[in-house]
Parts: structure tokens; sequence; C-alpha cells
């Protein structure tokens, strides 16, 4: 199995500080795979109700919890996984606006990011430039990169990987992208027009980092949460609230591999992204075979928002291995770890599974499992879409917790799930 190929830097030094954060929460997705949206610009979950006000949210944490961080010769997280795969982090636009507070830690544990919001279609989009297009075509609406810029711009510096977040997700597209006049109460459009404003979104989208960012973009989420039995068809594809079912029907997932593979550079894995694999993977494999069949997709993105209570190593991991063996390359995307109680022994409790959980994945990885990446979703517990939880490596204070020992796998965190 290939290892991988990229080398950084600056990934040995100590991180014994104590940095401060100003807690805004951000980003997707879906409790101990469970499925919630918490966007950190409206401030609003996917079913409109407010989210909680970031000033509610504590997470002071009792005397012992806290980790002191490896100094001396001891690596960060990504100089230890080195050999293994990439170790990323979700960032919202918030720290690259207060990067003085957190640039050491991300330096020195993570060498990929991932948009936590600014590379969905929400923010991709432009209305008002794809209205100037009507009088030419209703196919192919505007697009512009202003609210990624600092992403890119700060993993450029710092010679890092994107994982590019999302290109076709029922949420977090606007309305007005599946209307015949590009606003919020026009009628929808029909299937062939939605289809080439799909086509001409994923050409326009990787077209413009392959011009302007070549390499830049090693992984790239094409189709995000598609498969829900709950909300879903006869098929177990997603019909609630999802207007690319409607307007394109049950098959808008296939297409959007078909468009993304037409498009995308050759160093772009395309993979399909979602939240509760662990229940759900004989679905996901049976609905996405004839895309892997047709060299239509690379990999599967697990989502991992887990919890104390589930058990890693002889479930979560089976999955991994059912998505393995079917051929597809896998990445942890999206993993934090829940827990609701403020106390030494849960925070332990935490660490004895980011431990089980990145012990499980290197040691699948070393055995020839396709393991390429594992994410983790936040950078600390107040940054978190989990409000209310404590689910992240690093307190509110970008002090690093139990559990930021329990991903290093150090001898003071027990080897026990």
């Amino acid at each position: 199995m290939k290892k991988w190929s990229w080398k950084w830097a600056a990934l040995w030094a100590g991180l014994a500080i104590c940095l401060g954060a100003c807690g805004q929460p951000g980003g997707e997705k879906s409790s101990g795979e469970q499925q919630s949206v918490q966007t950190e610009d409206t401030g609003r979950n996917d079913s409109g109700a407010e989210a909680e006000d970031p000033e509610e949210v504590k997470s002071d944490q009792p005397e012992g919890t806290r980790a002191d961080l490896p100094g001396g010769d001891t690596p960060g997280l990504a100089a230890f996984y080195e050999d293994n795969f990439p170790i990323g982090v979700a960032l919202p636009g918030f720290v690259f606006e207060n990067m003085d507070n957190y640039e050491e830690v991300i330096l020195n544990n993570f060498n990929s990011i991932t948009c936590e919001n600014e590379m969905k279609p929400d923010f991709l989009l432009d209305r008002e430039g794809s209205q100037k297009k009507l009088d030419e075509t209703n196919l192919q609406a505007a697009v512009h990169f202003d609210a990624c810029m600092p992403a890119i711009e700060f993993a450029l510096k710092h010679d890092m990987k994107i994982r590019f977040h999302t290109l076709v997700w029922h949420s977090q597209t606007p309305e007005w992208f599946f209307t015949e006049d590009y606003t919020e109460d026009g009628k929808l459009v029909d299937r062939e027009v939605m289809l080439a404003r799909m086509e001409n979104y994923i050409a326009d989208v990787l077209g413009y980092f392959q011009e302007n960012y070549p390499g830049l973009i090693y992984a790239v989420d094409v189709v995000n949460e598609a498969f829900d039995p709950g909300n879903g068809d006869e098929n177990g594809v997603r019909m609630k609230d999802n207007l690319w079912y409607e307007t394109v029907g049950e098959d808008y997932y296939y297409q959007a591999f078909v468009f993304a593979r037409k498009y995308a550079s050759e160093d772009m894995r395309l993979f399909y992204n979602d939240y509760g694999c662990t229940d759900k993977a004989a679905l996901i494999l049976e609905r996405l075979a004839q895309a892997k069949e047709e060299g239509l997709i690379d990999g599967i993105g697990m989502q991992s928002h887990l919890s104390t209570g589930d058990r890693i190593q002889y479930k979560f991991m089976l999955a991994v291995k059912q998505f393995c063996d079917a051929g597809y390359e896998v990445q942890s995307t999206e993993l934090d770890i829940g827990v609701t109680e403020n106390s030494e022994a849960a925070f332990m409790t935490q660490a004895r599974k980011y431990r089980s959980f990145f012990k499980n994945m290197k040691s699948l990885q070393e055995e020839g499992y396709p393991i390429t990446g594992i994410t983790v979703w936040g950078l600390n517990d107040d940054l978190s879409w989990r409000t209310g939880e404590y689910g992240l490596l690093f307190d509110k204070d970008m002090n690093p917790k139990k559990a930021y020992q329990g991903a290093l796998m150090d001898p003071s965190v027990p080897d026990v799930e």
C-alpha cells in the first residue's frame, strides 16, 4: 500500500501553550451519528430553529482533565501519523479571522484542512451574478470564492492540502439555485435544466481549483448525505427537503459522480460522505454500486460523529472493513466523540475512545486497508457544532485535553475502550 507522500515541516515543536479563544459555534452535522446542521454564519440549524447562544456554552473542565502537550522531540498528531495518513481539521471562517489564537496548535497537529462551511454551495453560488446571466442562459449559475479564500491562502502559505466539502447536498444549497429565475419563490426547473446546472456548477468549481491552485484539493466530497431510510424513497434515497431529488430524480447522486469524474483532475479523489455509516453500510454500498463499477468514485467518507457509548473497535471498524473490502478507500471526515458530563472520569472515558479510534484506524491501515485520512470536525470544544458537549481534543482555551493524549496513544491513557 502506498504511504502518504506529504512531508510536513515544523510539526515536532512542543506546544506548552495556553492560547485564548473566543467561542463561536460553527459547522455541521450529526451528533452521535444523528443528523443536524448548524451553520456558522446564520446561527440556524437545518430545521430553521435558532442555534444556542455561544455565550451560553460553557466548557470549563475540572482539575485533572487537561493534558500536558508533548514537548521536546515528541511529535504532534500530523507527525505522529505521518507514515499512515494525513490528519485534518475542520475550521470555520472565524478561526482564519483570529488566527493568532490558533495557528501554533494547527501547524503542530494538522496537515489538512476542511472548510466547515465556506466551500458549501450556499457560500460559492452567486445569486446576483446568476440573475445577470439569465438573458444569456438559465443553465449556468455564477460562482465566487471570496468566503473560502482565507482558507486557501492559509493552506498555500503552510504547504497544507484541502478536503473540499461539499459539491452536492440537500442542505445548505439555496432554493433559488433550483428555480427558473433564481428567486426563492420561483418555479422549479425541470430535470434537464437542473442536470445542466449541476454539471456546470461542478465544472466551474473544480475547474477553478485546477486552473488557479493545482494540487491543492486532494479529496472532494462529491455527494453528502444522500441516503436516509427514514426520510427516503423505497430505495433509501433521501426525499425529504431535497430539491435535488425533486428536480433531478432519485439518481441525482449518480449523476453528480458522472460530472465530478468528468471534470476532476487526476489528483482529486472523489468521495461519498455520510453520517451513520455503521448502520447503513449495506445501503450505501448497494446504491453506489453502479458508480463504483463505472470508476466514478474512489472513497467513502465516514463522518464519525460518535459518543462515548459507541462501540468503536467492534462496530465502527467493522463498517470501515466493509467499505474497504468493497474496493473503496476510507476517510474519517468529521470526527468528534461527544461527552456531556463535565468530570474527570468522563474525560478519561472519552480519551480511551479517542485512543481506540486512532489505534484501530492505524492498525487497519498498516494491515493494508486503504484508510487515507482522519479529519477532526472542529478545533476546540467552544468551536464545535455539538453545543453543550465536549467532543474535541482541546478545551475552549486551547488547552489539550486527555482526549488529545488518547489520540497520540500516550501511556497515560489506558488501552481499554
